[in-house]
């Protein structure tokens, strides 16, 4: 990119010069976007399609904060760096572990920016079914603890009550 170029022709002791100079360097690309995704895995890494860098004639500076960024299916990389004409581009970053949380990931190349968005899934706070073992032939008067159960199928913290007993969680003090 803008380099000249010439051809001198000379005819019986006359010259003549014909200059090309080629564009300038050009390394602001096209406009891109990255597709948000929604609904998405808590704490999840999470990968943007892919877009094609054009318009540019030269190498360009690429750079991202909030995920990193992959050049034609390489490493990812949350360096700056350079990509040329033609190669393709890929985001990444790992998702809240919040839920209903955005967050973004946004690339810089040549001075354009485009944001990945990424948005986790609602709240959920209905656990999986449990079930505790039934216990008989126990003494009179005596303190009984149950089984422990894990809790699954929920994505933030859920309220929790009992009647007629008390609870431990993680082996803490009863309550």
């Amino acid at each position: 990119p803008g380099t000249q170029t010439n051809a001198v022709l000379t005819i019986g002791g006359v010259i003549g010069t014909f200059s090309v100079t080629t564009v300038g360097p050009d390394t602001t690309p096209d406009p891109f976007s990255f597709t948000a995704q929604t609904n998405v895995a808590l704490n999840t890494v999470i990968t943007s399609n892919s877009i094609t860098v054009t318009g540019i004639n030269t190498a360009a500076p690429i750079s991202i904060t909030g995920g990193e960024y992959s050049i034609d299916g390489g490493a990812y990389t949350s360096s700056a760096g350079t990509v040329t004409n033609g190669q393709t581009v890929t985001v990444r970053q790992t998702s809240s572990a919040i839920p209903e949380t955005q967050t973004n990931a946004v690339l810089t190349i040549g001075g354009v920016i485009g944001t990945f968005s990424v948005t986790t899934v609602g709240p959920d706070t209905t656990p999986e079914p449990f079930s505790f073992t039934v216990q008989t032939n126990v003494a009179l008067h005596t303190v009984i603890s149950s089984n422990s159960i894990t809790v699954t199928g929920i994505n933030t913290a859920a309220p929790i009550s009992i009647t007629g007993g008390q609870y431990s969680i993680d082996g803490g003090a009863y309550t």
